[in-house]
C-alpha cells in the first residue's frame, strides 16, 4: 500500500504542476510568441485583470419611496430625475454587478489586446496609469459630462501600506453600444516598485461601490514591473 500511495502522491502533484504551468503557458513566452488564448487569458484573468464584483449601496440623506426621486417624478414605478446640468439622471443599480478591470496602461495588456485584436481597447497616453472598468449596467453611467468625471475622480483611489492614496488625474468616460467604459488615469509622476508588494484600487460608479487588490510582486514579466 505505501509505494502505491506515493505513486498517487506523486500523480497528483505532477498534476497540478502541469495544470499550473498550462494556466500561465503566456508567462514563459515573448510577446510575439503569445497565441490568441494567451493573449485573451492576459484580458481576462491574470496579474493585471481582475473579476471584482461591485455591490450596491443605499443613496445619502432620506430614504426614498419608490418610484420617486427628488426633483424628479415617478412613472409606472420608475423615477426620472434631473441632474443639476440639466440631464437624466443614470438609474441606479440596485443589484449587483460582476465588474473586470484592467490595467490599460500594461506593456502586458496593451501587446493582449493587439494579439486578440481587440479594438474596443481604450487609447492611453504614456503619461499615465490607467485602469478601465468593464461590464458597467448601462444604468449607472448615462452620460459623459465633466460633472460626472469629476464625481468618479472623487470617489476612486489607489491605495498602498504606508503611503499616500492616490487620486486619478483624469477619468474618462466612453458610452458605448455595449455599455459605458470607464477609464481611471493616475500620473505616473508618482512612482510604483515591488517594494510595494500590494496595491488596491477603490471606486464607486453610481451607487455600485468595488475594490480590488493587485499584487506588485505578480505584475512583472520577464523580471520587469509593468504597470
Amino acid at each position: 500500500m505505501e509505494p502505491q500511495r506515493k505513486l498517487c502522491t506523486a500523480l497528483l502533484v505532477l498534476s497540478a504542476l502541469t495544470l499550473t504551468g498550462a494556466d500561465q503557458a503566456w508567462k514563459n513566452k515573448q510577446y510575439p510568441e503569445w497565441t490568441e488564448d494567451d493573449a485573451k487569458e492576459v484580458m481576462t484573468n491574470s496579474p493585471w485583470a481582475k473579476t471584482v464584483v461591485a455591490t450596491p449601496v443605499k443613496p445619502e440623506g432620506r430614504e426614498q419611496q419608490p418610484g420617486r426621486h427628488r426633483g424628479g417624478i415617478g412613472i409606472g414605478g420608475v423615477g426620472i430625475g434631473r441632474s443639476r446640468s440639466g440631464g437624466t439622471e443614470p438609474a441606479s443599480p440596485a443589484q449587483p454587478a460582476t465588474l473586470t478591470l484592467r490595467w490599460e496602461s500594461a506593456l502586458p495588456m496593451r501587446e493582449a489586446e493587439l494579439k486578440a485584436r481587440d479594438i474596443g481597447a481604450p487609447d492611453v497616453g504614456d503619461d499615465y496609469y490607467a485602469i478601465a472598468v468593464y461590464g458597467i449596467p448601462r444604468g449607472a453611467v448615462s452620460d459623459d459630462s465633466k460633472e460626472r468625471q469629476d464625481e468618479l475622480k472623487k470617489q476612486a483611489v489607489l491605495k498602498r501600506d504606508g503611503k499616500k492614496d492616490l487620486r486619478p488625474t483624469r477619468v474618462d468616460i466612453l458610452l458605448r453600444e455595449s455599455g459605458p467604459l470607464v477609464v481611471y488615469l493616475f500620473a505616473k509622476s508618482t512612482e510604483f516598485t515591488w517594494r510595494d508588494h500590494g496595491i488596491t484600487f477603490e471606486a464607486q460608479i453610481s451607487r455600485l461601490k468595488f475594490s480590488q487588490a493587485f499584487s506588485t510582486d505578480d505584475m512583472t514579466f520577464h523580471g520587469k514591473l509593468e504597470l
